[in-house]
């Protein structure tokens, strides 16, 4: 059985502070391509002035694939789900 600490962590960054029309698009592609991985992705939505993004050293919106992989808020939906199954990969091997 697959524990939440087993799940794939989507961090997604955004101006939560703004109009949702500018991060509506990055939402949708993230709601897109991890709708299909949903038995095993975790989906977070945080703000870019969080301590999180700043760790991350995010300055605009864009998302965070487990801890590693960091994608801009215009990345490829292909990048997005290629980080999905390497991190999924990854976690399976430890």
């Amino acid at each position: 059985m697959r524990t939440k600490k087993d799940n794939v962590k989507i961090e997604v960054f955004v101006p939560l502070g703004s109009c949702i029309c500018d991060f509506a698009p990055l939402m949708e592609k993230v709601v897109h391509v991890s709708s299909r991985f949903k038995d095993f992705v975790e989906v977070q939505t945080k703000s870019i002035k969080s301590p999180e993004a700043a760790k991350h050293g995010l300055l605009d919106a864009g998302v965070i694939v487990d801890g590693a992989t960091r994608l801009s808020a215009t990345f490829d939906e292909k990048d997005l789900e290629d980080a999905i199954l390497k991190a999924k990969t990854d976690k399976e091997r430890d």
